[in-house]
C-alpha cells in the first residue's frame, strides 16, 4: 500500500511538472505570435504630426516649405515618419564636413531658405532645396500600407508620392524574451537606390506601426535613423557642374530641319563602329538624353587592345570646353569606367589629349563626377576612350557631358 501511494505521488508530481512546462511554453509562444496594437486617431496625417510637439517639428517644417501639407491632409498616403533626432544627426554629419572645409555650420532653415550662408553658397541654395524635396518625398508613399501588407515573401516595392521613386517595405519581428523574432512586428523600410540587389539598399526600421489616420497610415521610424538615408551629406555637398554644352548641342540637333542623316555621337568598340548590341533600349543615344536613369551598355574586353571609343561631334560647330562629367549607371559596379582619356580634334582625324584619368571609383549608382582640364581651343570633336572598367565583361555609363566654366 505504501509502495502504491509512493508511485501515485510520483506520477502526480510528474504530471504537474509537465503541465507547468506546457503552460510555460504556451505563454512564450503566444507572445512570439503577438500582433501589434493598431492605433487609430480622428486626425488626418498632418494633424497627427502637429499633435506631437517636439517630436516631428523638422518634418512639419519641410512639409510646409515644400507644399506637401495638402498631400498629408487629404491624399491617401502612408507616412514613414522620421523624428527630429533623425534630422539632427543628418545636420551634424553635414556640419562636420563643412568644418573640415573651413565653412560655417548650417541648419535646416538655412539650407532651404539660403539664409546665413556664405555668398558663394547661396547660388546652390535652390539646388539644395530640390535635394531636400527629393529626400522628403521618399518618406511619403502612395496608398495605404499596413505592416501586414509587407508580410508576403520578401516584402514589396512601394512608390513615393513625387516621381514614383521605388522604396521597399518588409515585415519583420523584433527579438524578445530569449526568442529570435519573438517580439512585436516592425517594418524594414529601405531606399532601393533603383537597384535590384538588396545589399546595395539603405535600410532602417520602425518603432511603432499601423497608426490609422483619417487619410492614411503612419509608421514611426527609429530615432537613430539618419534623414535622407545615406544620401544627405553627399547631396548637400555636391557642387553642381557648370554650363552643359552637350545638352544645348543635342537640342539644336533635335530641332534641326531637315533632320541630319547621322547623329552627332558614335561609338567604336572591338575595333568596329557599332552600337552596344546588348540591349535595344540601352544604346549610345542614352548617354546624351539628360536622364541618369537610362544608360549606354556595351560588351567590354581588354580596353588597351580594343578600347571603347565614344565620339561626339559638336553639331553647332567648334566649342570651347574645359570640364566634363561622367555619371555611373545601376546594376553592377564592375561595369563602371575606371581609366580613360579625353581628346579633342578640329577635323575628326587628328586628336590631342586633353585629360587622362586612372583608378577612378564611383561609390554609388547614378553618381556624377566632375572633371576639369585646361583648354583654350574650341574643338569640333571630343572623344572619350575607355581603357578599363572594374572587371566586368560589360561596360556601362548613364551620361557624358561636355561643359564650360569661366576661368
Amino acid at each position: 500500500m505504501k509502495r502504491l501511494n509512493f508511485y501515485g505521488r510520483f506520477l502526480a508530481a510528474g504530471m504537474f511538472s509537465a503541465l507547468l512546462f506546457q503552460v510555460g511554453c504556451k505563454t512564450e509562444d503566444t507572445y512570439k505570435k503577438s500582433e501589434p496594437v493598431n492605433n487609430t486617431t480622428s486626425s488626418n496625417t498632418y494633424e497627427y504630426l502637429k499633435s506631437k510637439p517636439g517630436v516631428y517639428d523638422s518634418l512639419i517644417f519641410l512639409v510646409d516649405k515644400l507644399g506637401l501639407q495638402k498631400t498629408l491632409t487629404d491624399s491617401t498616403v502612408t507616412l514613414f515618419a522620421p523624428s527630429n533626432l533623425s534630422f539632427q544627426i543628418a545636420i551634424k554629419n553635414l556640419n562636420e564636413i563643412r568644418r573640415a572645409q573651413g565653412k560655417p555650420s548650417v541648419y535646416l532653415k538655412d539650407i532651404v531658405s539660403g539664409t546665413s550662408l556664405l555668398a558663394k553658397d547661396k547660388a546652390k541654395a535652390t539646388a539644395d532645396l530640390a535635394h531636400i524635396d527629393t529626400m522628403t518625398s521618399r518618406y511619403i508613399i502612395r496608398k495605404e500600407f499596413l505592416s501586414t501588407d509587407f508580410s508576403v515573401g520578401d516584402g514589396q516595392t512601394i512608390t513615393s508620392v513625387r516621381s514614383a521613386y521605388p522604396m521597399h517595405g518588409q515585415r519583420l519581428y523584433a527579438d524578445a524574451q530569449g526568442w529570435q523574432n519573438g517580439g512585436s512586428e516592425v517594418i524594414e523600410f529601405a531606399n532601393t537606390k533603383r537597384s535590384v540587389f538588396v545589399p546595395n539598399w539603405s535600410k532602417t526600421t520602425t518603432t511603432s506601426v499601423n497608426i490609422k489616420t483619417k487619410n492614411g497610415i503612419v509608421h514611426l521610424l527609429r530615432p537613430d535613423h539618419v534623414f535622407g538615408f545615406d544620401e544627405f551629406v553627399r547631396r548637400l555637398t555636391l557642387v553642381p557642374p557648370p554650363t552643359n554644352l552637350t545638352l544645348a548641342d543635342i537640342a539644336a540637333y533635335n530641332a534641326a530641319l531637315p533632320k541630319p542623316a547621322t547623329p552627332p555621337y558614335s561609338v567604336k568598340f572591338n575595333n568596329d563602329y557599332q552600337d552596344g548590341g546588348v540591349s535595344s533600349g540601352e544604346r549610345i543615344d542614352k548617354l546624351f538624353d539628360n536622364n541618369v536613369l537610362t544608360k549606354f551598355i556595351a560588351r567590354f574586353t581588354d580596353g588597351n587592345n580594343a578600347p571603347t571609343i565614344i565620339t561626339y561631334k559638336m553639331f553647332k560647330g567648334p566649342t570651347l570646353a574645359n570640364v566634363y562629367t561622367l555619371t555611373s549607371a545601376n546594376d553592377a559596379h564592375g561595369r563602371d569606367p575606371k581609366s580613360w582619356k579625353l581628346e579633342g580634334s578640329l577635323d575628326g582625324i587628328t586628336y590631342v589629349t586633353l585629360d587622362t584619368r586612372q583608378d577612378i571609383d564611383f561609390s554609388s549608382y547614378f553618381e556624377t563626377k566632375i572633371f576639369s582640364f585646361t583648354n583654350t581651343v574650341a574643338y569640333g570633336y571630343y572623344r572619350l576612350t575607355i581603357l578599363s572598367n572594374h572587371g566586368d565583361g560589360l561596360f556601362q555609363m548613364a551620361e557624358w557631358t561636355m561643359n564650360f566654366r569661366q576661368p
